[in-house]
């Protein structure tokens, strides 16, 4: 079953007002009460990592060459350098809350609850019962650096029964948790 006004194909567009704020949570759990689901059981961002702490570091990074630049007896150029050091990690700093912010509303979300899913991404919200999911767990190895070290992750993938993927998670994700949801739900393996 898919439900008018909110799913093109199973993934597909929806209801506006994208963006992942207070109004889409609220946007996804109004639909998934019209629709009938129950009771939420989580939200998990899809993708996205942490700038943040990327904004940080290279603070921290930039911080002491600054310093160390502008307190030294160096030429006017190179206490010029330190200078300009020193305002980038004061600017990556005073920045860090802004972009987190404005970034938050780009990422989308996956909201549970007993009956199905609800995808919320900036273009829109879409839903899907659990009776209309497969559940497909996966490992993927990747060779890292010139040693050949093997990195093996668990994932899962949620799809469409007619084949669409809807989202995949990581190892972040509480995997067995969704997977047991989605199957006492109706959702196919």
């Amino acid at each position: 079953m898919t439900v008018p006004g909110t799913v093109g194909s199973a993934a597909g567009g929806g209801i506006p007002g994208g963006g992942d704020g207070p109004a889409t949570a609220r946007s996804a759990a109004e639909l998934a009460e019209r629709i009938g689901f129950g009771a939420p059981r989580g939200t998990h961002a899809l993708g996205g990592g942490d700038p943040g702490c990327l904004m940080v570091g290279l603070a921290v990074v930039l911080l002491p060459p600054g310093i160390g630049l502008t307190a030294g007896s160096y030429q006017a150029g190179v206490t010029a350098l330190g200078a300009v050091f020193l305002a980038m990690a004061v600017a990556l700093v005073v920045l860090t809350p802004i972009v987190l912010k404005s970034r938050d509303g780009r990422i989308p979300r996956l909201h549970l609850y007993d009956g199905g899913l609800v995808l919320s991404r900036p273009e829109g919200i879409a839903a899907c019962p659990w009776s209309e999911v497969r559940v497909v767990e996966y490992t993927k190895s990747t060779a890292v650096g010139q040693g050949g070290n093997v990195i093996t992750v668990n994932r899962l993938r949620l799809e469409h029964i007619d084949g669409e993927a809807l989202c995949s998670l990581g190892p972040a994700a509480p995997m067995a948790e969704i997977s047991r949801l989605a199957l006492a739900g109706g959702a196919r393996t």
